[in-house]
C-alpha cells in the first residue's frame, strides 16, 4: 500500500472517475441523487424507468417546475456514459429495459463529500481502544491466511489514521473556542469572569473534553506506551504484512503523543488566555479604583482649603442611624378566625302568601322607545320627549318614562337642561313639561320634569338657540316673527 502520492502520480489520478465527478458541474446533484437512492436508500439495480421517475421527481422539487421525464433520462444516460462512469448499466436476460446502479466511484465520492460534514462529537477515547483492540487481536491470535493478515492490517491502519484525524479534528474545535474567547476579550466583554470556572469546567465536563482527557490520560500511561511497542513490533514481524506496511504504522505511539500534545497546548492557551484577560481586567479596576479616590482627596484638599464652593455638594441621608427590629418585637402570629356556618336545614315558609306581586314587575324595552326617537328625529334635527310621547302615548307609565330618559344611543344624545339651582333667575315655569298618562286601574297620573330634547348627533346648535337642550330661550316680543320663520324653515322636512 503506498500513501506517499507523487505529482505525477495525482495528475494520473484526475482521470478517475470519483475525481471527475468532484468536478462536476452537476456534481451535487449527481451525489445528491445516488446518495438518497443508492445508499441511503440502499437500492441495488433499479430499471432505468423508475429510476429516471425520482431523478424528475427530485428535479421538481429543486425549481418547482413539472420536467419532461425525457430530461431526467438524458441525466442517468450522462452519468453511465464513458465521460461519467457514475452508473452502471446493463441488461438482465429476457429484459427491455436496462438496470442501473451506482459505481465503487460515486460510492467512494459520495462518502468523502459525507466526511466532510462537521461532527458534533469526536470520541477519541473509543478510537484509541478500538485501535488497541485490533492490534491486540491481530498480533496474539492472527490468521492462518496471509490474505486476511493484510486486510486486518488495512484495517488497523485505515482506524489508527482515523485516531489521528479525530486529535487534529478535536485541536481544531479548541483552537475555534481560543480565538472566539481572544476576541471576547479584545471587545472588553464584561462576563469575562464568569467564562474563567464555566468555560474551563464547561470544556472539561462536556462529552468532548472528558474523551479526550480520557484518551490524553491512557497514552501518557507506561503501562500502555510499552504495550503499543510491543505489539506493533510483534504484528509488522508477520511474513504477510511486511508487503503493505503502513509507513506511520510503526510510530504510532509517538505520533499520538505528539498529536495529544498540541490539543493539550491549546487547552493551555485557552486557559492562559481567560487568566490574562482576567488579569487585565482586575488592572483595569483597580486603577479606575484609584482614579476615583485621587479624585475624592483632591477635592476633599480644595474644600478643606476654601479653594471650593460647597453650593450642591450635599448628600442625602436616608436616616442618621440604622433602624432596628428586634426579633421580639414582631407580631406574633394570630391564626384567621374561622367563620361559623349553620349546616341546619332552613324551616319551610308560609304557603299563604300573595304572590301576585312577584308577576306584577314590569321590564321596559328600550330598543322600542329608541326606535320611536329615531324615526322622530328623521324629519328633523331635535325633538323634544313631549313631542314623541304624543306620537307614541307612554303604556307602561313612570318606568317607560324613566326608560326615555336613560336611552343610551349612538345616533343621537339625550340632552338635559342645566340645574335650577345653579342659575335661579333664568328658570321660568314655562320651560318645564307635564306628562300624563293613565295607570292599569284606570287613574289618571302626571310628571313635571325639565324639558327634554333628544338631538341627532350630526346637527349642530340650532341658530339663535341658547337652550342647552336645543330649544330657543324665550324670544323677544321683536323677534317672535323672525324666529318662528326660522323654525318654520328649519322644520320643513327635506
Amino acid at each position: 500500500m503506498q500513501l506517499d502520492l507523487p505529482v505525477d502520480d495525482v495528475v494520473a489520478l484526475q482521470q478517475h472517475a470519483a475525481w471527475r465527478l468532484l468536478r462536476a458541474d452537476d456534481a451535487p446533484l449527481v451525489l445528491s441523487f445516488l446518495s438518497r437512492v443508492f445508499v441511503t436508500g440502499g437500492a441495488h439495480g433499479l430499471p432505468a424507468g423508475e429510476l429516471a421517475d425520482r431523478l424528475g421527481d427530485l428535479l421538481a422539487e429543486l425549481d418547482g417546475t413539472t420536467r419532461a421525464p425525457v430530461d431526467a433520462r438524458g441525466y442517468l444516460d450522462g452519468w453511465a456514459g464513458p465521460d461519467g462512469g457514475w452508473l452502471r448499466a446493463w441488461y438482465p436476460p429476457g429484459a427491455d429495459e436496462p438496470l442501473m446502479d451506482a459505481t465503487p466511484a460515486a460510492e467512494l465520492a459520495i462518502a468523502w463529500v459525507a466526511g466532510l460534514a462537521p461532527r458534533p462529537f469526536v470520541d477519541t477515547s473509543a478510537r484509541l481502544d478500538s485501535v488497541v483492540d485490533l492490534l491486540r487481536a491481530l498480533a496474539t491470535e492472527p490468521p492462518a491466511e496471509p490474505a486476511l493478515q493484510r486486510d486486518r492490517y488495512l484495517h488497523l491502519a485505515r482506524t489508527a489514521r482515523g485516531l489521528l484525524a479525530d486529535l487534529r479534528a478535536v485541536e481544531a474545535v479548541f483552537r475555534r473556542r481560543d480565538r472566539e474567547l481572544r476576541d471576547r476579550i479584545a471587545g472588553g466583554d464584561q462576563a469575562l469572569a464568569r467564562d474563567v470556572a464555566a468555560g474551563r469546567r464547561g470544556i472539561a465536563d462536556s462529552d468532548q473534553g472528558r474523551s479526550f482527557h480520557a484518551c490524553y490520560d491512557r497514552l501518557l500511561s507506561p503501562r500502555l506506551q510499552e504495550e503499543l511497542a510491543d505489539l506493533l513490533a510483534r504484528v509488522h514481524a508477520l511474513p504477510a504484512v511486511r508487503t503493505c506496511t503502513d509507513p506511520r504504522l510503526p510510530r504510532l505511539q509517538h505520533d499520538l503523543v505528539t498529536a495529544v500534545e498540541h490539543t493539550r497546548q491549546v487547552l493551555r492557551g485557552l486557559a492562559d488566555a481567560l487568566r490574562t484577560g482576567l488579569d487585565d481586567r482586575v488592572v483595569r479596576e483597580n486603577r479606575r479604583v484609584l482614579e476615583l479616590l485621587d479624585g475624592i482627596e483632591a477635592r476633599a484638599a480644595r474644600l478643606a482649603a476654601g479653594l471650593a464652593d460647597l453650593d450642591g455638594f450635599a448628600v442625602e441621608l436616608d436616616d442618621l442611624a440604622p433602624t432596628v427590629v428586634l426579633p421580639m418585637e414582631r407580631h406574633l402570629y394570630a391564626p384567621p378566625r374561622r367563620a361559623t356556618v349553620d349546616s341546619a336545614r332552613p324551616e319551610a315558609g308560609d304557603e299563604d302568601f300573595a304572590a301576585a306581586a312577584l308577576f306584577d314587575q314590569v321590564q321596559v324595552d328600550p330598543v322600542p322607545l329608541t326606535a320611536h326617537v329615531r324615526r322622530a328625529l328623521l324629519q328633523r334635527p331635535r325633538v323634544e320627549l313631549v313631542t314623541v310621547l304624543e306620537q307614541h302615548p307612554l303604556e307602561h307609565g313612570l318606568a317607560e318614562l324613566m326608560a326615555y330618559l336613560s336611552l343610551r344611543d349612538d345616533a343621537f344624545d339625550v340632552v338635559f337642561p342645566p340645574p335650577a339651582d345653579d342659575h335661579p333667575e333664568d328658570h321660568h315655569p314655562a320651560d318645564d313639561d307635564t306628562v300624563c298618562w293613565t295607570d292599569p286601574d284606570g287613574r289618571t297620573r302626571s310628571a313635571t320634569l325639565p324639558r327634554v330634547v333628544f338631538a341627532r348627533r350630526d346637527a349642530g346648535p340650532r341658530a339663535g338657540s341658547t337652550h342647552p337642550a336645543g330649544r330657543r330661550a324665550r324670544p323677544t316680543a321683536a323677534a317672535v316673527d323672525d324666529t318662528a320663520a326660522a323654525d318654520t324653515a328649519e322644520d320643513t322636512p327635506r
